[in-house]
């Protein structure tokens, strides 16, 4: 089992867990005062590794079968639930870590999905049909994940620059 995260609370908790102990609920904690943050981890980010995980098996038995518009799906779904258990894990520690396990898991997804896109593409070319509802699709994926990184960037100049300004030309204060 790859190492998959660590989260940690201003008190000095810290809680290290892989992706399997997240998805069954089954995180250890070393101390009483890790209890407290693990359960705050299990409960608001298990869920997500669950829907990741079962998503990600019914996608491999459904392509299998010869499924492969609705593996596509099921990649979708996973993609979107791994990134909701990163949004999770941020919003739950004062502080954390996302370690290999999680990218790798977040890869073998993009991975998964991209090639269902790039087939359903294809099908649907040859099929003489529209392309543009799986690539609607993808973006709506997509596109939460590059919003963030898009407007986390903006607020990081904004916060630069102010800093910078004000660390060059000093205003009084107005009190």
């Amino acid at each position: 089992m790859l190492p998959f995260g660590l989260v940690s609370s201003c008190s000095g908790a810290e809680v290290r867990y892989t992706g399997t102990e997240l998805a069954t609920f089954s995180v250890t904690a070393e101390d009483a005062q890790d209890v407290e943050l693990r359960d705050s981890l299990e409960h608001g980010a298990g869920a997500f590794a669950l829907a990741a995980l079962v998503a990600a098996g019914f996608g491999v038995v459904l392509s299998i079968l010869g499924r492969p518009g609705v593996a596509g799906v099921c990649a979708a779904l996973g993609l979107v639930a791994i990134q909701l258990l990163a949004y999770a894990t941020v919003a739950i520690a004062d502080g954390g870590e996302l370690f290999v396990g999680y990218w790798l898991s977040l890869l073998a997804l993009v991975v998964s999905a991209g090639v269902c896109l790039i087939r359903q593409i294809r099908v649907r070319r040859r099929g003489r049909r529209s392309v543009w509802l799986p690539i609607g699709c993808a973006v709506a994926v997509v596109l939460p994940p590059l919003g963030l990184v898009v407007s986390g960037s903006v607020a990081l100049v904004v916060f630069v620059t102010r800093t910078l300004r004000r660390g060059f030309h000093s205003r009084p204060s107005a009190y």
